[in-house]
């Protein structure tokens, strides 16, 4: 029941990101016009109260990563963009759940893969500034490491842990906000919500947030091409001069005008 409980959550939550896809670019893909590397904490909600005296939540950790920029058409303002981040932490075993704890507890190291997947709508506000809001599919990718031999058996159950019942499935969220430092590169910030929507039939009971993601990013984005388009810096507007007027019928060209 619990592996078709997967496939339906799957096959919904694959809906909700076609729907966002505009029909009339859905088919067509631009070259990625810009890379966009990233630099932010990731903070995750650990609800089990059995829990709560040894290990903090929420948990605090670091992730890095970059994604691409592949509008729908030319001048869409919906664009695909992919991206991978690389988190990670110490974790333990504890009461039936792999969770990150501080070093002195762990006997695992955690080494983590956020593959992301949104469709994001842009719209610019002044001539500097660029807001975005996005919505897709993430796969999380993670796989634990013994750092302490004499607990090395609860390595494999972390391991087990995370593929579980579709644990690496997360839709997302997104939030943006940049500003155009030059015609090529914009600095900003972004907020993601990974929802851990495996909660609704796992059955550990520690509500629907228990072990929610919350990455608040520094962004950097950088336009790749030349010339003038979405993904190129634009040059400066020069007007070419007008060609000379052809000279009158019957003169050559160069030769004196008669009196």
């Amino acid at each position: 029941m619990k592996r078709t409980y997967t496939a339906v959550a799957a096959a919904a939550i694959a809906a909700i990101v076609l729907a966002f896809l505009p029909a009339e670019g859905a088919a067509a893909l631009e070259a990625p016009v810009a890379v966009r590397p990233t630099w932010g904490v990731l903070v995750e909600s650990l609800l089990n109260p059995a829990n709560a005296s040894a290990i903090p939540s929420p948990s605090l950790n670091f992730n890095f990563g970059c994604g691409v920029i592949m509008p729908f058409e030319a001048g869409s303002r919906f664009s695909f963009e992919p991206s991978a981040d690389i988190y990670y932490y110490n974790a333990e075993w504890r009461n039936g759940q792999a969770l990150p704890t501080d070093e002195s507890f762990s006997s695992a190291f955690v080494l983590g893969l956020l593959l992301d997947a949104p469709v994001v709508y842009s719209l610019s506000s002044g001539r500097n500034f660029t807001f975005g809001f996005g919505a897709g599919l993430c796969v999380d990718v993670r796989v634990a490491f013994t750092t302490d031999p004499a607990n090395a058996g609860n390595t494999p159950l972390m391991n087990g842990y995370f593929w579980d019942q579709a644990r690496f499935i997360t839709p997302s969220t997104l939030i943006r906000g940049e500003y155009a430092l030059t015609d090529r590169v914009s600095f900003g910030f972004t907020g993601r919500v990974l929802w851990p929507i495996y909660n609704l039939w796992t059955g550990e009971g520690f509500g629907f947030f228990d072990q929610g993601m919350y990455l608040i990013d520094l962004t950097i984005r950088y336009r790749l091409g030349g010339g003038k388009g979405a993904g190129a810096a634009v040059p400066p507007d020069e007007t070419p001069a007008p060609p000379d007027a052809a000279p009158p019928a019957g003169v050559q060209p160069g030769a004196p005008a008669s009196n």
